[in-house]
């Protein structure tokens, strides 16, 4: 059956007139056929057949190939998430301890090398955080490439024991050196 309709449109010459009753209940009950036709005969969806994660990005793929993505997935602000004791004279942090918090406690103090991106790619933002546990102070060092931005007027090491200094990346070999540092000396 056919839908009645009252006026001439897209879907071709209407009847010019109001529709019966008849004519109602037809055109619902034809409606209500249809749907009952795709609610039995729905298509099979296509699945998700598995994620694909590349950094900060994640793709989904479709069982017949397809994709949707690249989508870049918000990064939380993040909090330093395991505490370390180190004892040796020099640290050079690893990617898997990004966000660490150092506790540098080598009597001579302990040089802190701050890696190349093309040895050790830290994300942007990602922070460390190290603090004067013993008498040596804790001097940074910036590996070949990598910029050090300190504080006008202040070295690259800490001023006393206490003392909590945090490197932050900024750019791919840029990092922010910032905390309690030593003055330079004139």
């Amino acid at each position: 059956m056919t839908l009645t309709y009252r006026t001439s449109g897209a879907w071709g010459s209407g009847k010019g007139s109001n529709l019966t009753a008849a004519e109602i209940d037809g055109n619902t009950h034809e409606l209500a056929e249809r749907v009952a036709e795709l609610e039995g005969s729905a298509p099979e969806p296509n699945q998700i057949s598995n994620i694909t994660q590349a950094g900060n990005t994640i793709t989904i793929h479709l069982e017949d190939g397809s994709t949707f993505g690249p989508f870049i997935l918000p990064r939380p602000v993040q909090r330093p998430t395991q505490a370390v004791d180190v004892t040796d004279d020099t640290l050079t942090p690893a990617v898997a301890q990004a966000m660490y918090y150092f506790r540098c406690a080598h009597g001579f103090g302990c040089e802190i090398t701050i890696p190349a991106n093309s040895t050790h790619a830290f994300l942007v933002d990602a922070e460390l955080h190290f603090r004067q546990s013993d008498a040596g102070p804790l001097t940074f060092v910036a590996a070949d490439g990598v910029t050090l931005n300190l504080i006008d007027g202040y070295s690259a090491a800490t001023d006393r024991l206490g003392a909590v200094v945090t490197v932050k990346k900024v750019d791919t070999d840029t990092w922010d050196v910032f905390g309690l540092l030593a003055p330079e000396t004139p």
